[in-house]
């Protein structure tokens, strides 16, 4: 499933308007992004927050910044998806690192499930998959 411009509008989706934000908003973007997966595993929810930061500041390089940061948690199976909404036309692209950058989308790559980009008339979303633990099935286990 390919993450879409009017996804954010389905139910389910936490979205975060960043229009207009500078690069020291991440803080506050990772923060929400915290806050809003408190739910997972803490090892899963680190690595979402991972995607989030490398996925905005993706936007703030090489698409003018980002628009919106969204999340969706499905819990059968367990997945976070993690997307970012720029109005940039670039494609993302996996590159070898070099000192001025290149690690970021290889970091989401090996965290992600999968990711990808959707293009519309008012620029892209890109967007990754990541598995997660379900809390609530393992909070509903008997120990013993």
């Amino acid at each position: 499933m390919q993450v879409n411009w009017g996804a954010a509008h389905e139910p389910g989706w936490q979205v975060l308007d960043v229009a207009g934000a500078d690069p020291s908003g991440l803080v506050a973007a990772r923060r929400w992004a915290q806050a809003k997966l408190a739910s997972l595993a803490d090892a899963d929810r680190v690595d979402a927050v991972i995607v989030v930061g490398e996925l905005l500041e993706n936007a703030y390089v090489h698409a003018n910044g980002p628009r919106q940061l969204r999340l969706h948690v499905t819990h059968d199976p367990c997945q976070v998806t993690v997307a970012v909404a720029d109005t940039g036309t670039g494609e993302p692209r996996l590159r070898v690192p070099s000192r001025s950058g290149g690690r970021g989308l290889l970091l989401v790559d090996e965290l992600a499930l999968a990711w990808g980009v959707s293009h519309h008339d008012d620029g892209k979303v890109v967007w990754a998959r990541l598995a997660c633990e379900d809390q609530h099935r393992l909070s509903g286990r008997s120990s013993g």
